[in-house]
C-alpha cells in the first residue's frame, strides 16, 4: 500500500509520526491492520459522551453483510451514480469529473481496506477512520487532507440528541467521507448534486467538502437551539420555585456543554488552518471565502456553547440562593416563634416556684390577669417585628 507524505510546511503531529515510525510500510496484512485498529480503539482523547446524550452503537459487522457505499461521479453536464461490486471496479475519472464516495458504516473493515489500496491510503489514516471516539482533526498531505469531525444531531425519529463522527478523505477531484453510522444528514447535498446542475456541479470537489462541513455546523446550531429552549424552560421554573429535578437538569445541560465545547472546539483551529494556502494545494481559492464564511459559524457556535454554560453555572448559584433564601425564611419564623415565647415562658416560669407569699395566686381574677398579660405581650412583639419588615 503506498503512502502519502506530509508536508514540510504543514508538519503535523501526526507527518511526525509517520517520519518517526518508517516500518509502518510493512503493514501490508489487512489482519494486523484491524488488530492495530482494535488496540487504538480505546485511547479516545474525547470526554466520554454524557447519558442524556445517545451515542451512535457500534454494531459488529456480520461475516454474510455487505454494505454498498454510495458513489457520485459528475461535472456540470452529467451525472453518475453506479452500483459497484467492487471498489477496485470504480473506473478512473476524466479530469473534469469530480468523484465522491459515502461510505455508510465503518464496520465493514474489508470495505475500508480496499478503499484505502484503491486510493493509496496511508495504513495510519485507516486506522484512524476504524477508530471511535477520537477528537476533531486535520492532518495535511502533499496532494490530500484528512479531516475527523464529530456530528451533535437531533435525531427527529427517537427525539434524541445524538453523538456520532465522520471522517473525511480529500484529494484531487476525490472525496471519501466514512460515517460511523449511517445517517441522513447529508441526503439535502445528495438531492443537490442529483437535481441541481448549480454551483456544487460546476465546482471542484473542495466546494462539496466544504458544503459537508457546513452541514455538520448546521446541525450544532439546531442542538444548541434545543438546547437555548432547555435553558429558557429552566430559567422560568426556577423563578416559579426549586426542585431537586431542577437541579439535575442544569447539571445534565452542563455536562452536554462541557462535552460539545471538547468537540467542536477543535474545528475552529481546523477550519482556520484551511483557509491557509500553504496547508495545502487542494483548497482552492475560490473556496476560501465560504470557508470564511463557515469559520464565523463556528466562532457562533463556540460562543454560544460558553455563554450557555455561564448561564447553566449561574443557575446552579442562582438555585443555591434560592435554596438559602428559602432556609432562612425558615429560621427567621423560627427565630420569632421562640422570641414571643420568651417572655411567656418567663411568666409561666415565675409562676411554678413553689412559693406560699405570692398574693395574686389567691385573686380571684389572677389567672384571667396574667393570660391577658401573654397576650399583650405577644401583640406588642408581633407588632415590633412587623415595623422591622422581619416578616
Amino acid at each position: 500500500m503506498s503512502t502519502l507524505m506530509a508536508t514540510p510546511i504543514g508538519a503535523s503531529l501526526r507527518a511526525r509520526r509517520y517520519r518517526q515510525q518508517p516500518r509502518i510500510n510493512e503493514i501490508k496484512d489487512e489482519d494486523d491492520l484491524r488488530q492495530r485498529a482494535r488496540t487504538i480503539k480505546h485511547r479516545a482523547t474525547t470526554i466520554n459522551v454524557p447519558p442524556t446524550l445517545s451515542s451512535t452503537p457500534s454494531l459488529e459487522q456480520s461475516p454474510s453483510a455487505h454494505i454498498s457505499p454510495t458513489i457520485y461521479i459528475y461535472n456540470s453536464d452529467s451525472l453518475e451514480t453506479p452500483s459497484y461490486t467492487s471498489i477496485s471496479n470504480i473506473r478512473p475519472i476524466r479530469a473534469d469529473e469530480r468523484l465522491w464516495i459515502d461510505v455508510p458504516t465503518i464496520q465493514d473493515h474489508d470495505l475500508i481496506s480496499n478503499i484505502g489500496k484503491r486510493f493509496d491510503i496511508h495504513p495510519l489514516v485507516l486506522q484512524d477512520i476504524a477508530t471511535e471516539d477520537q477528537r476533531a482533526k486535520l492532518d495535511t498531505f502533499d496532494n490530500a487532507l484528512f479531516l475527523v469531525a464529530k456530528v451533535i444531531f437531533n435525531d427527529n425519529t427517537s427525539e434524541k440528541t445524538c453523538v456520532d463522527q465522520i471522517c473525511f478523505y480529500l484529494k484531487e477531484n476525490v472525496l471519501i467521507t466514512f460515517q460511523q453510522q449511517p445517517k441522513d444528514i447529508f441526503d439535502l447535498v445528495k438531492n443537490r448534486i442529483c437535481l441541481d446542475r448549480g454551483r456544487v456541479r460546476r465546482s471542484n470537489i473542495d466546494y462539496l467538502f466544504y458544503l459537508l462541513c457546513d452541514t455538520i455546523v448546521d446541525r450544532y446550531m439546531d442542538v444548541l437551539d434545543q438546547v437555548g429552549r432547555k435553558i429558557e424552560a429552566i430559567e422560568h421554573h426556577l423563578m416559579q420555585k426549586t426542585s431537586r429535578d431542577t437541579l439535575e437538569t442544569i447539571y445534565d445541560l452542563k455536562r452536554e456543554m462541557l462535552y460539545f465545547r471538547s468537540s467542536i472546539y477543535p474545528l475552529k483551529e481546523i477550519i482556520n488552518r484551511l483557509q491557509k494556502e500553504e496547508e495545502t494545494q487542494i483548497i482552492q481559492e475560490s473556496t476560501i471565502i465560504y470557508l470564511k464564511d463557515l469559520f464565523d459559524h463556528v466562532v457562533q457556535v463556540n460562543d454560544t456553547i460558553d455563554a450557555y454554560r455561564e448561564m447553566l453555572s449561574s443557575f446552579i448559584d442562582f438555585y443555591m440562593m434560592l435554596n438559602s433564601n428559602a432556609m432562612n425564611e425558615v429560621m427567621k419564623t423560627l427565630t420569632i416563634i421562640s422570641t414571643i415565647f420568651i417572655p411567656l415562658t418567663f411568666i409561666g416560669g415565675v409562676y411554678g416556684m413553689n412559693f406560699d407569699n405570692m398574693p395574686e395566686i389567691h385573686w380571684k381574677y389572677g389567672y384571667l390577669i396574667v393570660l391577658t398579660c401573654m397576650v399583650c405581650i405577644t401583640g406588642i412583639m408581633l407588632c415590633c417585628f412587623k415595623r422591622k419588615k422581619w416578616f
